[in-house]
């Protein structure tokens, strides 16, 4: 048998039986370095109920925990508990999810602080419904990696929330789209909210979309919404979209072009969002406060754009 193997197969096995290479210097076997990245989803897909990610020695285990509500509704929350090398450091509750007991979640040991000696525990839950809401957490100890703290991020309206490294530069963030946007100047069906990025910061998320190095990730949304922009018709709720599109455009430096257009193509007759209460709501809805009421779409959109930081306020 072993005669009817060429020169290079028998060398090839004589280092995989003595550890030696063909140079004759000793054969190691060196792992293969962990993913940045490990995700796994509890969903409608998968129809998991529990699992569990390894990265070094953070070790993270999901659960679910069925209740059943006074009304007979069932509830359905995911449970995460963290350790470090066996001995647990924390635990997260995802969010409720009534009706049925189809999970939506996920979770995710990544890296999003370089500073501390553990990579981060990430668990994303979605409610059910038609828009509401993903609630994400992450997991993250401090410098000396001996205490461990919750942060939250959201809820948020949208899918599941996976950290991502979108310029594949090592940098994992949490992508999502500016929800302020929503029913802002139309329904949530005609609204377009730009893109909005936020980077784990020690122990908080910051907002990190207005950044110079994300520019890139930007240009490639508002150039899928100019290509939107053209199939839009007349009897479409356009001013939701072209909110979305002038703050998006203002990101990649072209807010006087698209400004321009909006000027040109927005809905004279909508009076969406041309009221705003800054005092607050009573108990019966009424505003606490007399309402500032714009005369047309520019104006309440202007400032809309100043009071979300897309534009800065004019100079006095």
């Amino acid at each position: 048998m072993i005669a009817a193997l060429r020169p290079h197969r028998l060398t090839v096995l004589f280092a995989l039986t003595t550890g030696l290479t063909a140079c004759g210097l000793p054969s190691r076997l060196v792992p293969p370095p962990d993913p940045p990245s490990q995700v796994l989803r509890l969903d409608s897909q998968t129809n998991l109920l529990e699992g569990s990610l390894r990265r070094g020695a953070v070790t993270a285990v999901i659960t679910h925990r069925v209740t059943t509500k006074a009304d007979g509704v069932q509830v359905l929350q995911p449970q995460l508990t963290v350790t470090v090398d066996g001995r647990v450091v924390g635990s997260l509750a995802g969010a409720e999810k009534h009706g049925g007991l189809s999970p939506s979640s996920l979770f995710q040991i990544v890296e999003l602080d370089s500073g501390n000696p553990y990579p981060e525990v990430l668990l994303s839950s979605f409610t059910g419904g038609a828009h509401c809401c993903n609630a994400t957490s992450v997991l993250s100890s401090d410098r000396t990696g001996r205490r461990w703290q919750q942060v939250n991020l959201g809820p948020f309206d949208g899918d599941l929330k996976p950290a991502t490294d979108p310029l594949k530069t090592g940098t994992f963030l949490v992508e999502g789209v500016d929800n302020r946007f929503h029913y802002q100047f139309s329904s949530y069906a005609g609204s377009a909210p730009p893109p909005r990025l936020w980077q784990l910061q020690g122990m908080r998320f910051e907002d990190v979309t207005h950044q110079p190095q994300y520019v890139p990730l930007h240009r490639q949304r508002f150039q899928e919404m100019v290509r939107w922009f053209r199939q839009v018709s007349p009897d479409q709720e356009v001013n939701g979209f072209l909110a979305g599109y002038v703050a998006t455009a203002a990101l990649v430096g072209e807010f006087p072009a698209a400004w321009q257009t909006l000027l040109a193509r927005y809905d004279r007759r909508s009076d969406w969002g041309l009221r705003q209460c800054f005092a607050g709501y009573d108990d019966q809805g009424g505003c606490r406060a007399p309402e500032l009421v714009y005369p047309d779409f520019p104006s309440a959109l202007a400032a809309f754009l100043v009071q979300t930081g897309y534009l800065s306020a004019p100079k006095r």
